[in-house]
């Protein structure tokens, strides 16, 4: 039982190490979104593919990731670039900031500076009607140029963004955590009962031995017993004498 016990607790803090780190990757990608919409984490973009539009390249679900570029570089048609784009979001009730992943099929200089048209691999038309034209600051990252190839991680986006949302949160995070926290509490008072009982059984068992007599104690506890004895019988001698002096009367 006590080997059962101590499997478990090795388990379930290996869970809760789990938990935070994932905690800490949900709250780290959260933080690091809030300016560009796209999370920047050590120099790299994790993104969620959201739709179809660039099968066979990446489906629906997959997990991106590419490399962080700064504004203001030059891309070339044929690259496949995160840029910064709007969506009306009916939970916020407002337009956000989204990132999409498309290959760029067009590019213009204009006074020295260039603006790109993209398209997703298979759509039928390019991303003119939605986002127009875009400049070199509304790219955030590179998936795939001629000399980088980004990477791809089958299926794991849908896993990210279930974790990100309010209930996938709180599921996979604050529930399992507030589950851990009670079991650690009741482990904490389940020991600090028994603590308490090991204390009064030591103090119990001291106060036996305390209370032991010596040698010297428990031979005086004799004498005054025999004395005790000894006097009882006398007074039992004494009674018939005096029954025979006052018959003699």
């Amino acid at each position: 039982m006590k080997m059962f016990k101590k499997i478990a607790n090795i388990v379930i803090d290996i869970l809760v190490v789990l938990i935070l780190i994932i905690s800490a990757t949900i709250l780290t990608l959260s933080l690091t979104s809030q300016d560009t919409g796209t999370p920047n984490v050590f120099g790299y973009t994790l993104n969620t593919v959201q739709s179809a539009s660039m099968e066979p390249e990446m489906y629906k679900g997959d997990l991106v990731i590419g490399r962080s570029t700064p504004a203001y570089d030059n891309y070339d048609v044929g690259d496949i670039v995160f840029f910064q784009s709007s969506a009306y979001s009916e939970e916020e009730g407002y337009e956000i900031i989204v990132v999409k992943c498309h290959r760029i099929v067009e590019k213009k200089e204009v006074n020295g500076d260039y603006k790109y048209l993209t398209k997703g691999d298979n759509n039928e038309d390019t991303d003119e009607s939605i986002d127009g034209w875009i400049y070199s600051e509304k790219i955030v990252g590179i998936y795939q140029t001629k000399d980088y190839q980004g990477k791809k991680l089958d299926n794991l986006g849908t896993i990210i963004d279930y974790l990100q949302s309010f209930w996938g949160f709180f599921f996979v995070i604050v529930l399992p955590m507030i589950i851990f926290f009670i079991y650690e509490l009741v482990r904490v008072l389940m020991n600090f009962a028994a603590y308490n009982r090991e204390k009064a059984l030591v103090a119990a068992q001291e106060a036996a031995q305390s209370a032991e007599l010596s040698e010297q104690q428990k031979q005086k506890a004799i004498e005054e017993y025999l004395a005790q004895q000894a006097a009882l019988q006398k007074n039992k001698e004494e009674e018939p004498m005096s029954e025979q002096s006052d018959s003699a009367d």
